[in-house]
């Protein structure tokens, strides 16, 4: 009895220490992987790296950007690694970097997206990028970065793009832009202003995620919408709850296949939305009929 018992705890003991083995290098690369991204010496020419990369992950996001840090975890995000540079002189100047890793290409769109500003100017850098004033955002493969100046002496657009390039070069991945996009490759739509939800589109819980752009039909800039991911059971669903939220809203087949539900939304105003198949799209702010139904039957074509 007791050579047994001895046996077994010696059995326990062994397993214990193989998974202590094989879990421990699994975390450390993971950690030694995202300090990979962040460049190891200078960001851009003269500034150099400041102590070491610091590493967040969900539960403390917040510590890096607290009021903000909700807004990323829709989009799957694991998690951050930041670093800060400075110029030789020391002049109390710096240059922020942070690399979020998203849960997909299309994650780190969205995340992208949700910062973007119009006036912002497109940079040859990553999939996609934004640089107004002392930011550069910029996305690629499943890493959103955010790269920022700071202090009185802070480094001009073009050291900011240098950084970028920089961060760029260490990320995996190609340069693709998410395959979802292509739906709203039209020339009615508005390029830079594509937009991802990854949950709740319109605020409507039975809608899910989508993508959402401007357009312009008709001459007036109108607002498109196109579920992600829907079947034609899920479509139909969608459709019969955008219904009960249009009660007095006027339904036509448009002999294509393709059914119209046209009203007044309760929180956009004049909504026009349309199934077909395994497709439901929808028009926000749109005036002319015709053209708004056009550019949905391509959208889901």
């Amino acid at each position: 009895m007791k050579a047994h018992i001895s046996t077994t705890h010696s059995v326990k003991l062994l397993v214990l220490v193989l998974l202590l083995t094989i879990s421990f290098p699994f975390t450390s690369r993971a950690a030694t992987d995202m300090d990979a991204l962040l460049p190891p010496l200078s960001c851009g020419s003269g500034w150099q790296i400041e102590g070491k990369a610091v590493l967040y992950d969900r539960d403390s996001l917040s510590d890096r950007i607290n009021g903000e840090a909700e807004l990323y975890m829709p989009y799957g995000f694991d998690r951050m690694a930041a670093a800060r540079y400075a110029p030789n002189k020391g002049t109390g100047s710096g240059i922020d970097v942070e690399v979020y890793r998203m849960a997909s290409l299309l994650d780190a769109f969205g995340m992208f997206a949700n910062y973007r500003q119009k006036d912002g100017r497109t940079l040859s850098i990553g999939a996609g990028s934004n640089q107004t004033g002392s930011q550069l955002y910029f996305y690629q493969d499943r890493f959103f970065v955010h790269i920022q100046t700071t202090g009185a002496d802070a480094a001009d657009a073009d050291t900011l793009a240098d950084c970028g390039r920089s961060v760029a070069s260490l990320l995996t991945g190609n340069q693709n832009k998410p395959s979802e996009l292509a739906v709203f490759d039209r020339q009615e739509v508005l390029k830079g202003t594509e937009r991802y939800l990854p949950q709740s589109l319109l605020g409507y819980d039975f809608l899910n995620r989508g993508l959402m752009a401007d357009a312009v039909v008709d001459g007036e800039t109108v607002q498109i919408f196109r579920l992600l991911g829907t079947t034609a059971e899920s479509a139909s669903a969608a459709f019969a709850g955008y219904r009960s939220q249009l009660p007095q809203g006027a339904l036509e087949d448009s002999g294509s296949g393709a059914t119209f539900l046209e009203g007044v939304d309760p929180l956009y105003g004049p909504v026009m939305v349309m199934r077909k198949g395994n497709c439901f799209a929808g028009a926000l702010k749109f005036k002319g009929k015709k053209g708004a139904r056009a550019l949905l039957e391509s959208v889901c074509r």
